[in-house]
């Protein structure tokens, strides 16, 4: 698939912070889906590490990411234990 990819991975403090993170990622995800151009937004809790979450988003282009984006603000500032990757790729031929 062809697009762009962000792959957030995040670090809950404690168990509290842990599930706040997590019901509001639930509810953002199912949202965000339906936006154009989102191809996945997805939350994953490390089965190692159950205080660590991935959030994986793949977007069709550079133009959709860049709109949801503006439509929540702009980008999220970065936390002290986030990583943020960004990806451009291209399906083979």
């Amino acid at each position: 698939m062809a697009g762009v990819r962000l792959v957030i991975q995040f670090t809950a403090e404690n168990a509290e912070d842990s599930e706040q993170r997590v019901r509001a990622l639930a509810e953002r995800c199912q949202r965000v889906a339906s936006e154009p151009g989102c191809q996945q937004f997805e939350v994953f809790q490390s089965a190692v590490r159950p205080n660590v979450y991935a959030l994986l988003e793949h977007w069709e282009t550079d133009r959709a990411l860049e709109d949801h984006l503006a439509a929540m603000g702009g980008e999220p500032p970065r936390t002290p234990g986030t990583t943020r990757e960004r990806y451009q790729h291209q399906t083979s031929q």
